[in-house]
């Protein structure tokens, strides 16, 4: 488990980072409602077999708690991405917009008196991170993209943002039923699944398309960018914290222009390399400091020969 743990950053951006790149890949065959709608069909069904099977049971104030936090760091982040990239904005520059959130989420979370770890340190690791971002897309940048596009991309990462510092500000219930992540996606999922369903009545998009390539981006969307990119998302969140999780978001800008060039022969610039090296210097400038040792304690490993050597 300890293994996992630090691992899972790394897995958060990769996975993460696939969610733009299959929002690129649907966008030429359905409107993002559509793509959204079956999506979460697919995703809480999925999620709501697995937690009938498993016997599991939720009060009323752990399903208020998830239904917010899924309505904002699902429903309306997730929109927001997916009307940028039918707006026309590259997955990059929407990766870009989107990675503001770690600095709003430390500040937020600053100015309720909440200690988010590292001080200066956090705060220069954190301004390397974004630039390095900016490094990373800078040439989609500089080509500009529409108005429109770069506002929902805005407006999707103020709802993630929201959701990260309620989730920290706001305690699950402790009613003894012992939930995780698993939970927390099945919740999310249906709620998700509640606001995509009337967004997409309402609009008259609900009727899935005929091209085969649509099913494959659900897919992928389903397996990669909710399963795996959510669900280390809130394990990240949870193990880490709101900033570190927030900051690791950081990397996906540079991953997902990497996940472009793989899926669909782009370019890959030298400047993306570059800044994806920067950003990766600023998450780790984040990280906090171990605890020094305490004076005359040895290390477990020196402690056990010690062990061995007085047994021989």
């Amino acid at each position: 488990m300890s293994f996992f743990r630090h691992l899972a950053p790394a897995l958060l951006v990769v996975m993460w980072s696939s969610g733009f790149v299959g929002a690129t890949f649907a966008a030429p065959v359905a409107p993002a409602t559509t793509t959204l709608l079956w999506r979460y069909v697919v995703a809480a069904l999925l999620m709501v077999v697995v937690v009938l099977a498993l016997g599991r049971r939720y009060g009323p104030r752990y399903l208020r708690r998830e239904a917010v936090l899924g309505a904002l760091g699902q429903a309306g982040y997730l929109y927001g991405v997916f009307r940028a990239v039918e707006e026309g904005l590259p997955a990059g520059t929407a990766a870009l917009l989107a990675s503001l959130q770690p600095a709003l989420v430390a500040v937020v979370l600053s100015g309720v008196g909440r200690r988010s770890g590292g001080g200066r340190r956090q705060a220069v690791g954190l301004a390397i991170g974004f630039a390095g971002v900016a490094l990373a897309v800078g040439p989609d940048v500089a080509a500009g993209s529409g108005a429109a596009g770069a506002l929902w991309a805005v407006l999707g990462m103020l709802s993630l943002s929201a959701a990260t510092v309620l989730g920290d500000l706001w305690p699950a219930p402790d009613d003894g039923r012992g939930h995780d992540v698993l939970d927390s996606l099945a919740v999310q999922g249906v709620v998700a699944l509640g606001v995509f369903t009337v967004l997409a009545l309402a609009s008259g998009q609900a009727a899935p398309p005929a091209d085969p390539t649509f099913w494959l981006a659900i897919a992928w969307l389903v397996g990669l960018a909710f399963l795996g990119g959510y669900g280390m998302y809130l394990y990240v969140q949870r193990t880490r914290g709101p900033v570190a999780v927030s900051t690791w978001l950081y990397l996906t800008p540079a991953v997902s222009a990497a996940w472009a060039w793989a899926m669909f022969g782009q370019d890959l610039p030298l400047l993306t390399v570059a800044g994806f090296v920067v950003s990766l210097a600023g998450v780790l400038l984040t990280r906090p400091p171990r605890p020094p040792r305490p004076a005359g304690a040895t290390r477990p490993g020196a402690r056990q020969l010690a062990s061995r050597s007085a047994q021989a």
